[in-house]
């Protein structure tokens, strides 16, 4: 697990970003909700990936965690790539620009 990168989504979250996620083996999730507890105010998810993977979420406040669990895995539609853009932190035109390029 790479405790700095976890540290840095935890501030930019804390900062204003709803949410950051990282794909995390099972046996770091005790260290890692260890380290984003350290940092007052901050929740997690946990989804299952696959076979001893997780994606582990960090987010502030609790109507993010709906998002998250509705949010879609594979964009698929200008929607899809928006609501995952500003789920993320992007602004407009970042996410446009995606939207321009994956849906040609």
């Amino acid at each position: 697990m790479n405790r700095e990168e976890l540290s840095v989504y935890c501030l930019l979250v804390k900062r204003g970003k709803p949410a950051a996620v990282i794909p995390l083996q099972e046996r770091y999730l005790e260290e890692a909700m260890k380290i984003v507890e350290s940092t007052e105010g901050l929740l997690t998810h946990a989804d299952r990936l696959s076979e001893g993977w997780i994606s582990f979420w960090v987010y502030q406040y609790p109507h993010i965690l709906e998002v998250i669990k509705n949010a879609p895995q594979a964009p698929k539609t200008a929607y899809d790539h928006w609501l995952l853009g500003k789920l993320f932190g992007y602004d407009e035109r970042t996410i446009q620009e995606v939207i321009k390029t994956s849906l040609i």
